[in-house]
């Protein structure tokens, strides 16, 4: 076994043979956490037609608040892929770009870490529901992932090499990228938010200024598309923010559970100097979402995340889903307490996505990328020093996408 995991092409073989059952999937036409995905794809597919002929007609004729970029992007390659089959397949086959980059970004950042854990990690990707749905489905979720994961590439490059003095180059493509992942689908906007406090932090005064500039003239597009369709500022905001409180964090912990259990049980001693503060968060999470419990109105049958909707099925009540905000709560005031732009982006993530529908494709694998590749915690890389944590790890994701299949297939919670 040992011999095994220290194959060097152990990471590239698993990122290939899931790369297959992306195919494979695509092939049976794979509908995994719903239809969501494939109903988008019928639903807007006149508007791609439409934008063949037109440069920009706003999503709201066509009784959706995305902005237009991905869709514009679908209709000129329809004049390659005239049938949407081959159009789909030609999009999941992109799509392998998302693990791709991740793994690129994983290597700038980990690179002390040995480049076959690095590719195992990446693989990862291929077995959340929503990275394979969306794939399969030609989903803008899958061309702001890529934007998005391009922008943080060249913002890892940045960090690395230490130039806040001059406008670079990499700092220029990292805010273009943002902005067009932005124009695929809106909520990517938050980021800029912690970008743009990184980047007074770090920044000459000068500097800083030039770049606000350049976002300046990348943002004008945007008003332009608010001013023809000011509808679109709504999104799906809900001012039902302890709702959207629970949610979020029950939805990050799904990932962060895995992770924290791993460090826990083969690295026991990463938390020994802050168990007085582990008690402190415990006890505060615990109050705090039991008072939020008492404002909580949502309809779990639209969206809420894999907890709730597990609570509900197996318990009839949300004690469950409480309990998983609880834990949220802790994990992600831990992150917080090992530096406070943790905190920035974590605040920004819970109130950002603040709406009546929540669902986990939100956050998926957005989130999973930001823990590894945004975030300053010294788990992230006490995470990769161990092969079993991997093992772990997928073991819990492919578990999850096993009930994704499973729930598809039965309607389990379309039954609800």
């Amino acid at each position: 076994m040992k011999n095994f995991t220290n194959s060097d092409n152990l990471g590239k073989f698993s990122f290939l043979l899931l790369s297959i059952s992306l195919f494979a999937g695509f092939y049976f036409n794979e509908t995994a956490s719903g239809i969501g995905a494939k109903a988008d794809f019928y639903n807007y597919w006149p508007w791609v037609l439409d934008l063949k002929d037109n440069f920009y007609i706003p999503g709201t004729k066509y009784g959706t608040l995305h902005l237009p970029l991905h869709y514009m992007i679908l209709s000129k390659l329809n004049l390659v892929f005239t049938d949407t089959y081959f159009l789909r397949l030609f999009f999941c086959c992109i799509s392998i770009f998302v693990p791709f980059l991740f793994y690129l970004n994983l290597k700038i950042k980990f690179q002390s870490i040995e480049e076959n854990k690095l590719w195992l990690l990446a693989s990862l990707t291929f077995l959340f529901p929503s990275f394979r749905y969306s794939s399969i489905w030609a989903n803008g979720h899958i061309t702001a992932l890529i934007f998005f994961l391009l922008s943080t590439l060249f913002f890892l490059k940045w960090l690395e090499k230490r130039n806040y003095e001059t406008l670079s180059l990499n700092l220029i493509l990292q805010v273009i990228f943002l902005s067009l992942a932005v124009y695929t689908r809106q909520y990517y906007a938050l980021f800029f938010i912690y970008l743009m406090i990184v980047y007074f932090q770090k920044l000459k005064l000068n500097t800083f200024i030039k770049l606000a500039l350049v976002i300046l003239v990348l943002s004008l597009p945007g008003f332009w598309i608010i001013y023809s369709s000011p509808s679109i500022l709504k999104v799906t905001f809900s001012k039902e923010i302890s709702s959207s409180l629970l949610i979020n964090t029950s939805i990050m912990a799904f990932y962060l559970i895995p992770i924290f259990a791993c460090l826990f049980i083969n690295n026991r001693k990463i938390f020994n100097n802050k168990k007085r503060q582990l008690l402190i968060l415990t006890f505060f999470s615990i109050l705090l979402v039991c008072f939020l419990s008492l404002l909580f109105e949502y309809n779990f049958k639209i969206g809420g995340g894999f907890f709730l909707k597990l609570s509900v099925i197996m318990f009839k009540n949300n004690f469950l889903f409480y309990l998983t905000s609880i834990i949220g709560f802790i994990l992600l005031s831990y992150l917080s307490i090992e530096d406070k732009n943790n905190f920035i982006l974590i605040i920004i993530l819970l109130i950002g996505f603040s709406a009546y529908m929540i669902f986990q494709k939100y956050f998926e694998p957005m989130f999973f990328f930001i823990f590894f590749l945004i975030f300053n915690s010294k788990l992230a890389p006490e995470f990769l020093k161990n092969y079993k944590n991997l093992l772990y790890l997928y073991v819990y994701i492919f578990f999850y996408f096993a009930s994704s299949i499973i729930n598809d297939f039965l309607s389990i919670t379309a039954n609800l």
